[in-house]
């Protein structure tokens, strides 16, 4: 990936990541110096637990609540990891769009929202996830 289509703002979102291109991407976004922050999300397949430890990846403030309100507020609060833009790599959310369809859809429509608020701001936020999703672009060669 090509540094500037990574700091195009108006590209950045919500994205489908080959695994194979996660170096590349994560080394062009370091070079573009945004911040590179990575989710592993391991066995728990409850709303509540994927919320938490995405918290904890992402190093939010103490006063998250690990509710979909609290991660778009953290992700849309300018005073979180200030940075000329951002990439979020989220893996292993498959757990929770098999054993809750809805809250995975609402977790990606949050994405979504935080990205497009960042995006008002021309600050570019991609949310990469390791699987493919329904409704979820596969990013592009570039």
């Amino acid at each position: 990936m090509s540094d500037n289509l990574l700091t195009k703002a108006d590209e950045s979102g919500v994205y489908h990541l080959v695994t194979s291109r996660r170096t590349s991407i994560e080394s062009a976004a370091l070079h573009a110096q945004f911040c590179v922050l990575k989710a592993d999300i391991t066995r728990p397949a409850t709303t509540e637990a994927v919320l938490r430890q995405l918290g904890s990846a992402l190093n939010f403030p103490s006063w998250y609540g690990a509710n979909f309100d609290a991660l778009h507020d953290c992700l849309t609060d300018p005073d979180w990891a200030p940075a000329k833009g951002h990439v979020l790599f989220i893996n292993g959310l498959a757990g929770l769009r098999a054993s809750d369809p809805g809250d995975f859809a609402t977790l990606i429509d949050v994405f979504q929202s935080a990205s497009e608020i960042r995006r008002a701001t021309h600050t570019p936020f991609w949310v990469l996830l390791d699987a493919p999703a329904r409704g979820i672009p596969t990013l592009a060669e570039a």
